[in-house]
């Protein structure tokens, strides 16, 4: 058995009452205002003439007064009829259907289900400074660079690394590499020397062999030759490093707290930038980042302060999808079920954890929905179909739309007993 449609009919006669009411008061004050000014007239009237002719003036001056006001009375009553004659106002309460869904969901690249990107902040690194508590016995060389002069030949001579440099007072330094050395040039005959800058370390640990500028290094190993004088080397800069004794030196606990602060550090920053360059239209659950430490160094040597560091590189990424994606997927699976015309009123959306697979480019979760979905109406067109209809012929137009629940009409005035003519008197809400 079809269920029955309510439809509803209301009369405004109260409306009508209180117009009546004012009207009766408005008479009232004009009429005492009447009878103020008569008898002021009167008063005159005696003063100036004859009492038969201000009786005249009396009886002529009410004539006009009622005129007046019946012409106001008259005036008014058109005006309503114009502004306010006559209405319709038609209320439609639709039919509403609940849909949920409670099931997993898969975003990816490929959008099989539902489509998903992913956001990288790029490689970013940073170099972080810790103190060292620990304490250690230590050794370190001297080192430092100097600069080897070729004035024995034209041609190139490799020295090897660990060749000795040796200083006036015999403090031995070796080069830290193999270096070549290049010819002399000879400009007019004359030898015009060449030279290249080596790094040389210490022989031995010390704070004695942080020495300043040295003119003249002389090579040991070309004694009692000819090179002995044609190759030799300066050091145009101090020495340094050199140290015999206790110095700050991290911990394990230390190297451990700092690695971690660093990640943290560096994790925060990556998020955070890569949080300003995602479209704010993508939608980001738990579950959906991931940072990447992809190179990490920590230096165990101090500097004067106690201080080690630890250099870090790494990236974050994130993979999202949009939310109105989602509520089209929400509503086409919920058309499946329901009907292809229903479109989702309202909703309420809970997400469960994700779990992304960055390699693969996707993220599931489990999602609970919840919708209330309706069949929309065309407001226009039933505007149109309801001009000039009586009650009766109103409901059975209504009794056609299968997804009407309910239906208020009202009409105005109340001796109105069909929807006007006029479209832009017929006013049609939706609920």
């Amino acid at each position: 058995m079809q269920k029955k449609k309510v439809v509803d009919v209301s009369r405004p006669v109260a409306l009508v009452d209180d117009f009546k009411k004012l009207d009766v008061q408005i008479g009232k004050k004009l009429e005492k205002k009447i009878e103020e000014f008569e008898e002021k007239e009167e008063v005159r009237f005696r003063k100036e003439e004859k009492p038969g002719k201000a009786k005249r003036r009396k009886f002529s001056i009410r004539v006009y007064v009622l005129l007046i006001l019946f012409l106001l009375l008259s005036g008014g009553a058109a005006y309503a009829a114009v502004e306010f004659l006559p209405k319709a106002t038609i209320k439609i309460i639709v039919k509403k259907s609940e849909w949920t869904y409670n099931d997993s969901v898969i975003a990816d690249k490929k959008g099989e289900q539902l489509s998903a990107e992913i956001f990288s902040s790029d490689k970013k690194n940073f170099n972080f400074s810790f103190p060292a508590t620990g304490k250690k016995q230590i050794e370190k060389k001297a080192f430092g660079k100097v600069v080897v002069y070729n004035v024995y030949s034209s041609g190139n001579q490799t020295l090897v690394a660990g060749t000795r440099f040796q200083t006036p007072d015999n403090k031995i330094f070796r080069l830290t590499e193999k270096t070549v050395v290049p010819g002399a040039k000879i400009n007019e005959g004359k030898i015009v020397p060449s030279s290249i800058e080596a790094g040389v370390v210490a022989d031995q640990p010390g704070a004695q062999y942080n020495i300043g500028p040295i003119n003249r290094f002389s090579i040991p190993g070309f004694q009692g030759t000819p090179k002995y004088q044609g190759f030799y080397a300066e050091s145009k800069e101090s020495m340094k490093g050199g140290f015999i004794g206790e110095t700050a030196y991290p911990t394990d606990d230390d190297i451990k707290k700092a690695k971690n602060k660093s990640e943290k550090e560096l994790k925060d920053y990556t998020d955070s930038y890569l949080s300003l360059h995602i479209p704010q239209d993508f939608k980001l659950i738990e579950g959906g980042r991931q940072f990447n430490v992809l190179k990490e160094e920590v230096s165990v040597e101090t500097d004067e302060k106690g201080n080690f560091t630890v250099f870090i590189e790494g990236e974050s990424m994130a993979i999202g999808f949009r939310e109105t994606d989602l509520i089209s997927l929400m509503e086409k699976t919920g058309q499946s079920q329901l009907g292809e015309k229903f479109r989702i009123k309202t909703y309420q959306l809970e997400y469960g954890a994700g779990r992304a697979d960055f390699k693969k480019g996707q993220i599931s979760f489990a999602l609970n929905f919840k919708g209330v979905f309706e069949e929309p109406i065309n407001i226009d067109e039933f505007r149109q179909k309801t001009l000039g209809k009586n009650e009766k012929e109103l409901k059975d137009l209504i009794s056609s739309f299968s997804n009407i629940q309910k239906t208020i009409i009202s009409f105005w005035p109340f001796w109105v007993k069909k929807t006007p003519d006029d479209i832009k008197r017929i006013k049609v809400g939706i609920e």
